[in-house]
């Protein structure tokens, strides 16, 4: 079984990915830093160069990449579980953790970070607020959401590591 954080950009998914990776003392794969790697582009590249749709199917390529390992904490992109194909594959083997955090949180996080094309523009509040809308069905169906706003990176890796449990089988 393999633990599959997500949720909105901002919420610590990377961070708290390789935390409760180095705690479980398995592997931490990230699926935008993956997509980076083969294709040797930036994100926000892919996304101006070739559009949201045309990133979305090297996203789903390489989701079904890392998701056919066993006994790895996964990290993907706050967009992924948009697509069911994605959502059925992460899922079949792993355990879905939505990470969540306040828009005001959210923003205070991402304020220097220029890497975000979802966030481009005059208003990004109004945008995050839009798109947490548009994906809050989605991210329900996760089995575990964690609130990240006032905690430490250990305290959400806890909970997390805390919920999985018995879930869990350790590598040999």
């Amino acid at each position: 079984m393999n633990i599959v954080l997500t949720g909105f950009m901002g919420t610590g998914k990377t961070t708290v990915g390789r935390r409760v990776a180095e705690d479980l003392h398995v592997p931490f794969l990230d699926v935008d830093s993956a997509i980076e790697k083969e294709f040797g582009r930036s994100i926000r590249t892919i996304f101006e160069t070739d559009g949201e749709a045309h990133f979305r199917q090297l996203e789903s390529k390489t989701i079904k990449q890392l998701a056919a390992h066993d006994n790895v904490v996964i990290a993907t992109g706050g967009g992924a579980l948009l697509y069911t194909e994605n959502r059925s594959v992460l899922k079949k083997n792993g355990y879905l953790v939505c990470l969540t955090a306040r828009v005001g949180t959210l923003l205070e996080r991402l304020k220097d970070d220029l890497s975000r094309p979802l966030l481009t523009g005059d208003d990004p509040a109004s945008r995050m607020e839009q798109l947490l809308v548009e994906r809050k069905g989605i991210y329900a169906v996760c089995d575990l959401q964690v609130h990240t706003d006032d905690r430490t990176i250990a305290e959400v890796a806890n909970i997390i590591i805390e919920a999985v449990g018995s879930r869990w089988r350790k590598p040999a």
